[in-house]
């Protein structure tokens, strides 16, 4: 991928030299310019890394003449700006094997830039990365990782950190590619994509990059309060996610979210692969964050061990928009969307505030998969499925399903399914123009012909082999003649593509302004017998092929290029627009069947791994599912393999403990791998329990223990004491028990505010004051399992909420914002209810920090401690477990945090870890 040609900035590209000397790239102006070759040794020989970063002060840019460059430690410069790392030529950075490095880290900085540089990483342990934290204008543009990432000992980071500090900034990565990933199933202990920490505040583009088999998600970006902004590319067969993001400002837009192991030949196996995840953890930034577009994508799911959906909108997710996209969902029980309830996953990991409403409008929804449905919602009011076509006919496929959310609405659709069209669970749904029957055309095709469009859909399901073969035949010739396909750019352009011919291509060479280039353009054979070509060029350059057969498919669609086959010029947007697809619906039609075949073969394993009389299967892999479909309610559940077991899933709040589990789910889905029987198992909560794709009665599974009752009742008990002090104590004196108090919040004018608040008796709205009513909809009046009272509500613009109550006001927030809080009349400073100075019987709990260092080492070290008071955890779970007043986790290389209330009541430790209490090194023997 290096070795971009450019020009110069008075003429057609991107590097310019003034009088005074300087050079500008990409906007850049540098006050001196160093060739690596003369301090570097460009055979790979002799490390650069120091000599690298000696030079990189403020205002230095070093080119890489055409060469390998060893780098065997991190390049740190610290901070300076109008500093960069660039070759014209086709330079690679050559990390030695076990060597674990940082080519590039600038802390800080503004306007800097990395480009034209590949990072080569196939020697054996061998990963390198580039952690660009800078305060604006940093850009990596047409790097190359070249190898997959190890399976290493120790947490590895992903390929690239990129924050922008500003919040006014915007940094840019651009044609970045990774295909190779790193080793599915080791997570953290491999390689990720891009991702964004917490310390991202502005605004991050990401436009035509291809990541591939990542370890721990394509492109992570949730846990900040910036803007992530994807334009184009590839996400294909990354496990956790493809994409990770949320925020007001942030958008995926025309990228091809794939997950298809059959393109797979990755040596590990994943754990959960999701589509485009939309969450957040609010708590690892300062304010809140909401919402988020998925727009203009095709977005397929094929063929996955454990896959969850298209589009998973988290519990913590606020409101999603998805638009104009179109999936293939080919996996059983495999949704294209879902909106899942927005709750707390843990009291460090809340929901997003209000408002929660998925809004899916001018989208295609076609492919295989039986059971479940196409789109789910649950508990986001205000949903709305529009202009949107579904056809999936494979056996108890419904439509569109929504559960215990109000105001929702679905029409002006086709839904043509093999069960309900719209399912409605403790919900009325609005509906209206809802058609049965009939085929779905790819979005924004115009034609007026649906079955001519549905065929063409069918056959892209087919992996292109019968009838869009066919529709190329006006552009190309007989499948025996060889053919040239040219593709010439525009100046000032870059343009990523892709091809799929049915015959052999070959890259032109000898063409000086069109050929083809032997590092950035690949040529590949696919598994069906067709080739493939993903290639990169522009600036007025082009690239060349030769191919047997006929022209499948090229994307994009459109762009600045223009597109010739045997000299006749060719429009993208037509191949497969076919009016005979007949042979692409049959093979559609025994797809099908052949599913169904396998939905035998898989009833018969599940009887055969729940069966305990039988013998013990210690090398088949099952999946074993606990499914909280949307509920609030909590559901806790132990169980023993007599295999192994492994999380496939983000651990959350789950402990895997050697062959046990313990875990808990609410609205979401805890699934694991497992070999051998399911010894015991106990739950208790309303969750589901399927094995293999079955539904099975959990308490048919092994010996049922008394263990996991017990503590869930102890948990229970210590639960409803610790609340029910603290609710008695932190009262206001503003309130009284035995009378019906009101409350009213009024607001400012312009503003919005998402509030909520606690009281010990039974709270009701007031809907008779016109200015100042509480909502039937916005705002939600719900009683705890404490008996407690709270609302979630939203108001603003010089309007308010009101609402009568019983007993005391324990809490409100948040604490300040353009409102003003009244109690009977009175007003009331939300940031005193609790606090001691009030007047109530209250102490202020004071709050400890517990840190379990892993100092380095590469030994695991596990830990249990429980706390007489409340206990939460500060940094990333990870695969520790918070339950209640108890911790058990585990720790290597990395530091866990925990803030706790009260005493440590009990600690061990079984491995090499540091234990500090507030800071302070602690013996863990004199814990508890």
């Amino acid at each position: 991928m290096a070795g971009v040609a450019l020009g110069t900035a008075g003429a057609a590209g991107a590097v310019a030299e003034n009088a005074a000397a300087a050079q500008t790239v990409r906007g850049i102006t540098f006050d001196r310019v160093l060739d690596a070759s003369d301090f570097c040794d460009t055979t790979g020989s002799r490390d650069c890394s120091s000599a690298i970063e000696d030079r990189l002060t403020d205002g230095t840019l070093i080119k890489f003449p055409e060469g390998e460059y060893k780098i065997a430690n991190d390049i740190y410069p610290g901070g300076p700006s109008n500093v960069g790392l660039y070759s014209e030529d086709g330079a690679v950075f050559k990390i030695p094997s076990n060597h674990h490095v940082t080519v590039f880290l600038n802390k800080g900085g503004r306007n800097v830039l990395f480009e034209g540089i590949d990072i080569d990483q196939t020697a054996d342990g061998a990963f390198g990365n580039m952690k660009i934290l800078c305060q604006d204008n940093a850009q990596i543009r047409n790097v190359e990782i070249i190898g997959r990432a190890p399976n290493a000992d120790q947490r590895l980071d992903q390929h690239i950190l990129a924050d922008v500090y500003d919040s006014d900034g915007t940094s840019i990565i651009q044609n970045f590619k990774a295909a190779d990933g790193g080793y599915l199933g080791a997570y953290r202990n491999s390689a990720g994509g891009i991702q964004a920490t917490p310390g991202h505040h502005g605004t991050l583009k990401i436009i035509d990059c291809h990541l591939e088999e990542m370890a721990n998600n394509g492109v992570y970006a949730t846990r900040n309060d910036g803007d992530i902004q994807i334009e184009g590319g590839i996400y294909r067969n990354n496990d956790v996610a493809q994409v990770r993001f949320m925020g007001p400002n942030s958008y995926v837009d025309g990228a091809l979210i794939e997950i298809d192991m059959s393109k797979s030949d990755n040596p590990g196996t994943p754990r959960k692969m999701r589509g485009v995840w939309v969450e957040t953890k609010q708590s690892k930034f300062e304010g809140t964050k909401n919402g988020g577009y998925v727009r203009n994508c095709t977005i397929i799911v094929r063929d996955s061990p454990n896959s969850i959906e298209g589009i998973d909108l988290d519990e913590t997710g606020g409101w999603l928009e998805v638009d104009n996209c179109y999936f293939v969902i080919d996996r059983d029980d495999t949704r294209a969307i879902t909106g899942y309830r927005p709750e707390d996953k843990a009291s460090n990991y809340p929901k997003a505030p209000r408002p929660w409403d998925l809004t899916v409008t001018n989208c295609s929804i076609t492919g295989s998969a039986a059971d479940r449905e196409s789109i789910k919602v649950v508990g986001r009011p205000g949903s709305t499925v529009e202009n949107t076509c579904i056809q999936q006919t494979a056996s108890s496929r419904d439509g569109v399903t929504v559960v215990d959310a109000s105001d929702c609405f679905v029409g002006n659709s086709t839904i043509n399914v093999d069960g309900r069209e719209v399912r409605e669970v403790d919900t009325n749904v609005q509906t209206t123009s809802i058609e049965t029957s009939g085929s779905c055309p790819l979005p924004g095709d115009s034609s007026s012909d649906s079955s001519d469009s549905t065929d063409s859909t069918d056959s892209t399901t087919d992996s292109n082999t019968d009838s869009s073969t066919d529709s190329t035949t006006d552009s190309t010739d007989s499948t025996a003649t060889e053919h040239e396909l040219v593709l010439t750019t525009e100046d000032s352009s870059e343009v990523s593509y892709e091809f799929t011919t049915t015959g052999k291509i070959s890259k032109v060479l000898d063409d000086t302004r069109n050929s083809a280039e032997t590092k950035n353009d690949d040529v590949s054979q696919n598994s069906d017998g067709t080739w493939s070509v993903a290639g990169y060029t522009g600036n007025g350059y082009g690239d060349s092929y030769t191919f047997d057969g006929e022209l499948v498919e090229f994307g994009p669609e459109t762009g600045p290029f223009t597109l010739t086959v045997d000299g006749q010029e060719v429009d993208p947007s037509s191949l497969g627009d076919s009016t005979d697809s007949t042979d692409s619906t049959t093979d559609s039609t025994d797809s099908t069947s052949d599913s169904t075949d396998s939905t035998d073969s898989t009833t018969d394993s599940t009887s055969d791994s729940t069966d305990s009389g039988g013998s013990t299967d210690t090398t088949t892999t099952h999946e074993l599912i606990v499914d909280g479909e949307g509920r609030s309610e909590l559901t806790n559940y132990e169980f023993t393999v007599s295999g192994s077991v492994e999380q496939t899933d983000d651990p959350g709040e789950d402990d895997v403990s050697g062959t046990t589990v313990v875990g808990a789910v609410a609205g979401g889905i805890d699934s694991f791998d497992f070999t051998g029987e399911v010894t015991s198992f106990s739950i208790d909560g309303p969750a589901k329990v399927t094995i293999d794709g079955q539904e099975v009665d959990p308490s048919t599974l092994g010996d049922s223990t008394s263990d996991s009752t017990d503590s869930t009742s102890d948990s229970t008990d210590s639960t409803s004491d610790s609340s029910t002090d603290s609710t008695s104590d932190s009262t206001d004196d503003s309130t009284d028990t035995t009378t019906t108090h009101e409350l009213v919040l009024t607001t400012e004018d312009p503003s919005e505010v998402s509030y909520e608040f606690t009281t010990t008796g039974e709270i009701s709205k007031v809907l008779d004051d016109t200015r100042n009513s509480a909502e039937t909809k916005n705002d939600d009046v719900s009683q705890n399992s404490d008996g407690t009272w709270s609302v979630e509500g939203y108001t603003g613009n010089g309007y308010g909420d009101s609402y009568t109550f019983e007993g005391e006001l324990v809490e409100f927030g948040p604490d300040t914002g353009p409102f003003t809080l009244l109690v009977d009349g009175q007003e009331v400073d939300p940031s005193t209810l609790g606090d001691s100075d009030s007047g109530s019987s209250q102490t202020v709990e004071t709050v400890s920090k517990l840190t379990i260092d892993g100092m380095g080492t590469d030994e695991l070290a596990y830990y249990r401690f429980s706390v007489s008071g409340s206990v939460k955890q500060i940094d990333d779970p990870g695969e520790d477990n918070v339950s209640n007043q108890k911790v058990r986790g585990a720790t290597r290389r990395g530091i866990d945090e925990f803030e706790f209330t009260g005493q440590i009541t009990s600690f061990t430790l079984d491995g090499p870890a540091r234990v500090y209490l507030d800071d302070t090194v602690v013996d863990p023997d004199t814990l508890g």
